[in-house]
């Protein structure tokens, strides 16, 4: 394939163009079927959930199997699960001051975006945003404390999140930007508290929390709900939903190659944080994807992930070339991997998104 960096926005084929790829006119894509949304084949809302938790405790379970094999045997791991009190005593002391740092830094960060994004500065309450963020990684911690698995987390804490994420999105789509980025720097003060081999264990609960503020998992499962029985966007959605993943991390992989020695605001891209912030941000891509699928409407994008994304990525120092060089990506891996029938319901909306985020629409 030609490399991505050296494609533009402009020349992202339309989509009866791409059927008449090599890859895909062997799956018998037709340029009528491009342009509507077939009747689906027989798939039901349980089968979309089932599917979906699948997905996401076989990821977690991954990350959990690997995480302590990536830290070479010490003294200091053997007695690990002595030390788990202390652990627990380390984040619990330094929770309420890690807050109140990560509040300090998201208002370096954003303050000035208030009043260039003309948003009411009475939507956004610190000290809510600061007690909700202590309240769920509290609730985090505690189930660290309880030896409760990892995936767990997702039964125990993922409806207090979605209502948490909920109200601040409905408020302003914008004020939630502010509450992502809180999250993120309490995460990362409170891992900065511990040790390496401790951080290995802690990580994963606090990301849990991260990924569920970040991604509309609560939208994009009531949009299912409202899907017909025989939904072919339903069906459409959950073979997506089995390779975000892997699509996220290859994409990630080679928007990194093709942007070597960039650095943002948070590091190299290939420096471990910002690579798993990195790869969260494309599977953020994928999850607005399937939203705007299951709604029928690029509201989800336009509404919610645009803004936020115009109001982050700059003072982050993210370029809107990476952006669009890791959307075209996008847009060739989930073609590569998803079968044609699939494909007449997401590339609509994947080229939509595409021409918003082009170089036509930030080139002033």
């Amino acid at each position: 394939m030609t490399a991505i960096s050296q494609v533009s926005s402009t020349s992202l084929p339309a989509t009866d163009e791409i059927q008449q790829g090599s890859r895909l006119a062997s799956q018998g894509i037709t340029g009528s079927d491009i342009h509507k949304l077939p009747e689906a084949k027989g798939v039901s809302v349980s089968s979309f959930a089932v599917s979906w938790a699948k997905k996401y405790y076989s990821t977690v379970a991954a990350r959990e199997n690997q995480a302590p094999r990536q830290i070479p045997p010490s003294p200091e791991l053997s007695n690990f699960e002595g030390n788990r009190a202390k652990i627990v005593d380390k984040l619990t002391n330094t929770l309420k001051l890690a807050s109140e740092i990560a509040w300090s830094r998201v208002e370096a960060l954003l303050g000035e975006q208030i009043e260039r994004h003309a948003l009411n500065p009475s939507l956004i309450n610190s000290l809510e945003i600061a007690a909700d963020t202590r309240t769920l990684y509290r609730k985090a911690i505690d189930a660290y404390a309880d030896r409760e698995p990892i995936f767990r987390l997702s039964v125990l804490v993922g409806k207090d999140i979605i209502q948490v994420r909920r109200k601040y999105s409905e408020t302003d789509p914008l004020v939630l930007g502010f509450v992502t980025a809180q999250f993120q720097y309490t995460s990362k003060i409170l891992l900065g508290c511990l040790s390496e081999s401790e951080r290995s264990e802690v990580a994963p609960y606090l990301k849990v929390v991260e990924d569920y503020v970040h991604i509309p998992y609560g939208e994009i499962n009531e949009a299912a709900a409202n899907q017909p029985a025989n939904s072919r966007a339903l069906l459409a959605v959950q073979h997506l939903l089995q390779h975000t993943t892997q699509i996220a991390s290859a994409v990630y992989e080679r928007a990194s190659s093709q942007h070597q020695g960039y650095r943002s605001s948070s590091g190299y891209l290939s420096d471990r944080e910002v690579k798993i912030s990195g790869i969260r941000d494309v599977e953020i891509f994928q999850s607005y994807l399937c939203w705007c699928v299951l709604e029928g409407s690029i509201r989800p994008v336009q509404q919610e992930l645009f803004p936020i994304c115009v109001m982050l990525y700059p003072k982050l120092h993210v370029s809107w070339e990476l952006v669009q060089d890791m959307l075209l990506i996008l847009f060739w891996e989930i073609c590569d991997r998803l079968p044609a029938e699939d494909l007449t319901v997401f590339v609509p909306y994947l080229r939509t998104v595409t021409e918003m985020f082009s170089s036509d629409v930030f080139e002033n």
